[in-house]
């Protein structure tokens, strides 16, 4: 993003909210329940990609925003895209979904179990309501390690690490070079993340269902209008190419303009935050249309 590039920040005004049930400012389970005057925590209703889309839409309304350009997200934010051009067809002329399918797979639905599992289990738990004391920091750092393997690849991880040691690693600590960056992954997740966001976001993940409130995806997915671009990685190990052509095939059989582009790249999944080559030209492809 900037002047001149992709996103170019001469010719575009860019909104970008936090979403619902996060914790940077929209609300979420650290915020102030009004009717208690404590953090929600365990009181934190479920939510699904569709609630945050209205959010998203009651803001531009607050903003005297009637219609976009595009809407462009990536991973959870391609599912977010794809639900704004199915429940509000007429907003945008084009969609950019970067490294994201219609549906969550069983085994990365598996992944955010696990994860799931570690910050639950942890002690400092406590079912959600643990604001007034130790937050599960361990839990939370252990599930973002299993996260960030999903993000990158073999390739990547033996590029930057291969099986290298270091010189002051403990057997059983971070002995590998590896194991030494992901625990510094986990630990710097804790300065700017909330465990219980974390949870109802992968929650979110998983249960996404374009269908929710029509008889069947088909129907939801023959609303869309908007000219729609879809880009897949080829080593992405949480949205797979082959969910990615899946979720071509149903956008193509409902009618959807759909401009699909595929490309390797060492970064799997993160390749769309820093495989800026790569992706200038997809979301300059994707602003084209209109």
């Amino acid at each position: 993003m900037g002047a001149g590039l992709a996103l170019d920040t001469d010719r575009y005004f860019f909104i970008s909210s936090n979403v619902l049930g996060g914790c940077k400012g929209t609300t979420g389970p650290s915020s102030i329940n009004p009717q208690t005057g404590k953090p929600y925590g365990s009181q934190f209703p479920n939510i699904v990609v569709q609630d945050i889309v209205k959010v998203q839409k009651a803001l531009l309304e607050h903003l005297g925003i009637s219609h976009l350009k595009a809407i462009i997200g990536g991973s959870f934010g391609g599912m977010q895209a794809n639900q704004w051009a199915i429940d509000y067809p007429d907003f945008m002329d084009n969609i950019v979904n970067l490294c994201s399918s219609i549906y969550f797979s069983a085994e990365a639905i598996g992944f955010n179990h696990v994860m799931r599992q570690a910050v639950i289990n942890d002690p400092n738990f406590n079912g959600g309501d643990y604001y007034e004391g130790t937050p599960p920091d361990q839990g939370l750092s252990i599930a973002r390690m299993l996260g960030m393997l999903t993000y990158r690849t073999d390739l990547q991880l033996a590029k930057a690490f291969g099986r290298a040691t270091k010189s002051d690693g403990s057997f059983w600590g971070d002995y590998f070079q590896v194991e030494s960056y992901l625990s510094y992954q986990g630990k710097k997740f804790l300065e700017r993340f909330d465990a219980n966001s974390y949870l109802h976001l992968l929650r979110a993940l998983d249960m996404y269902d374009p269908s929710l409130g029509y008889d069947n995806v088909k129907e939801a997915l023959s609303r869309i209008k908007a000219r729609y671009t879809l880009v897949s990685v080829t080593t992405d190990q949480l949205f797979k190419p082959i969910d990615l052509y899946k979720s071509k095939q149903l956008l193509e059989q409902s009618g959807v303009d759909l401009h699909f582009y595929e490309f390797p790249s060492d970064y799997g999944h993160d390749a769309f935050l820093v495989d800026y080559d790569q992706f200038e030209k997809r979301i300059r492809d994707g602003l084209a249309g209109n």
